[in-house]
């Protein structure tokens, strides 16, 4: 990491075995801090996450456990926990995922933690938080899509409720947790000696925290927000030439600007389709005839168009030709770990003075352990040696 990155000198220590603690160390890391993961004898689990590469290789686990170095530390054992102790003595962050409950019990929870280093910063990532009645209840991005009230709203109203798709539960409370830390960072620069904080990052919170506009029409009219009952250019993308389009007009000079290049001038002209509560309640009569005319478009040379006029819309991108975006491929989105490696996705944010760096590909587990034993732990050889043959450590 060079020395001018953003979070250069800040040591971490992720022991989460989650993905949204391993996004939030993978932010870290993109930005300057040293973070060394310990993972458990069997690995992280996000190793075992569908889909793998032609080496068996889990793409998630080399997508969100990139940056950073690996030892495998058994922590049923007594030795492993004394071993991860010891490293957190010298740390500023820690990042986990265990209940209180759990990290009670491994002597790893804040209030122990601080009597080793007043100055540490331990987030915790937990399905529903550390408190209150759900606090050891399991869970995951399904779980949490449910519990959330995101899968609600999601689908149409006579199918079945739908979570949103892939990891996003874990990847927004990953970056909730990286600004969190970061914000703790800054006010302990404010103290002397340094004093840490314990930040609880509940990933349901995060979710239900940004289910507006839903949540607060139940909350301030009592209103319950229905899925849709069907989809069309009212609601949602729907078919053009090459695949599908979203064009839900919000302002009076985007219906009129997209209506004349859809060639529906007397639909743009007519100043009672310019308010939407006006073409909400009479979809029906324009509906059909605009997505006629949609269907007569290639997505791209539409979009182009539109956006000309500077007329909100969005063509449905298919995965394969995310990977081929032209614009992104221009902002340098893509990026290659400096050792090699496959491309990633970049973040999604740029900084001028201290961008991210993306410097190592993923570990393989327990690649670093006797390095970061001697880095982290502060334990000489036959320390390493002795935690290696009891295998506490490998």
């Amino acid at each position: 990491m060079t020395k001018n990155a953003a979070l250069h000198g800040i040591r971490v220590i992720d022991l989460s075995t989650s993905v949204s603690g391993a996004w939030c160390a993978r932010m870290l890391a993109d930005f300057g801090a040293d973070v060394a993961m310990f993972e458990g004898a069997d690995g992280h689990p996000a190793r075992r996450l569908a889909p793998f590469d032609d080496d068996g290789n889990s793409v998630i686990a080399e997508y969100v456990l990139a940056n950073r170095r690996s030892a495998i530390v058994d922590l049923e054992l007594s030795e492993g926990i004394e071993a991860v102790r010891t490293a957190v003595a010298g740390v500023d962050v820690l990042v986990c995922s265990g209940t209180q409950r759990e990290m009670e019990a491994l002597g790893l929870d804040f209030a122990s933690l601080r009597q080793l280093n007043p100055g540490v910063v331990v987030c915790s990532i937990t399905p529903h938080g550390s408190t209150g009645t759900r606090a050891n209840h399991p869970g995951n991005d399904l779980t949490t899509a449910a519990l959330s009230g995101w899968a609600s709203i999601n689908g149409l109203a006579d199918q079945p409720p739908l979570k949103p798709s892939g990891l996003q539960s874990s990847y927004c409370a990953g970056t909730i947790a990286y600004g969190s830390i970061v914000g703790a960072l800054l006010a302990r620069r404010k103290q002397t000696p340094f004093q840490g904080q314990f930040i609880d990052v509940s990933e349901l919170e995060v979710m239900a925290s940004t289910f507006g506009p839903a949540l607060l029409t139940s909350q301030y009219q009592r209103e319950v927000q229905p899925r849709k009952a069907k989809v069309d250019m009212s609601t949602g993308p729907v078919p053009v030439k090459d695949g599908h389009f979203a064009l839900t007009i919000s302002r009076p000079q985007f219906w009129r600007d997209a209506m004349n290049v859809l060639g529906l001038d007397d639909l743009a002209e007519d100043p009672r389709w310019w308010t939407s509560w006006y073409r909400k309640e009479h979809a029906d009569e324009y509906v059909d005839r605009a997505q006629e005319k949609l269907a007569q478009w290639n997505k791209m040379d539409l979009f182009d168009t539109l956006a000309a006029l500077r007329v909100i819309a969005g063509p449905v991108l298919e995965t394969d030709e995310l990977a081929d975006n032209v614009h992104l491929e221009e902002r340098g989105f893509f990026r290659t770990p400096d050792n090699g490696g496959p491309e990633y996705p970049g973040p999604g944010f740029k900084m001028s003075a201290t961008p991210a760096d993306l410097t190592r590909s993923a570990p393989s587990p327990g690649n670093h352990t006797a390095e970061l034993l001697r880095d982290f732990a502060g334990l000489d050889k036959s320390a390493i040696d002795a935690l290696l043959a009891s295998g506490a450590a490998r």
